[in-house]
């Protein structure tokens, strides 16, 4: 997927009961959203896995029509000394799923970045994973990773209007990286909201602040 595809998703950390996700997942397709995001520290990789196996009998989806992501967390890198070739075939097993769409480093933590990444690598080039990343790293993190040699297929990071991050957006361009923005509304935070430049633009479109908010990662 190159960095010009602009992809809609949902995150699944908030709602980790079967019943409540997948009303979310229901809408979401029915809205034709097709992309999900899950941790093991939100809890819901079953639910989701399950959620969305579901909907592909009934809604008469095919695997690829769905885009799955998941993440390797802090513990999980502690657990094995950075090792996860086998956490994340269990990943595969408990989701019912033979691949993930991609897989990120939750939080990168240096001390077992590089044996993780190793094996992000080889779970790629086995085709179980078909997109690596990390998620929640700054400009200076990723020139670091430059440097030896590490270029993500995708970044996650926390980004809207009150964390541009300019910088690293600038980074992803030239080295054809990937951003997803996760928290992209802030939560509808009251700068925002509230922010009188913003509600001008949306009146004058006839939108409303999200809408304008969503137009600006877009473009």
């Amino acid at each position: 997927m190159s960095r010009n595809v602009i992809m809609f998703g949902t995150g699944a950390s908030s709602y980790k009961e079967y019943d409540e996700l997948s009303k979310i997942v229901e809408m979401c397709l029915y809205n034709e959203v097709y992309c999900f995001d899950t941790a093991p520290s939100y809890k819901t990789e079953l639910p989701l896995a399950k959620t969305l196996n579901l909907c592909m009998k009934n809604r008469k989806l095919s695997r690829e029509q769905l885009y799955i992501q998941t993440k390797i967390d802090p513990d999980q890198m502690q657990d094995n000394d950075g090792r996860v070739l086998e956490t994340i075939n269990r990943t595969l097993d408990k989701m019912n799923i033979s691949y993930i769409d991609s897989l990120l480093v939750h939080w990168p933590l240096p001390e077992y970045f590089l044996r993780t990444w190793e094996d992000l690598q080889a779970l790629k080039a086995e085709g179980l994973v078909r997109k690596i990343g990390i998620c929640n790293v700054r400009i200076w993190n990723l020139q670091q990773y430059l440097e030896i040699g590490i270029i993500p297929d995708i970044i996650q990071i926390e980004r809207n209007p009150l964390r541009t991050c300019y910088d690293e957006i600038a980074f992803c361009k030239e080295h054809n990286v990937q951003v997803q923005a996760y928290s992209p509304l802030c939560k509808m935070d009251a700068r925002l909201r509230d922010n009188d430049i913003l509600n001008k633009i949306a009146k004058t479109h006839e939108k409303d602040v999200g809408q304008i908010i969503l137009r600006w990662h877009i473009d």
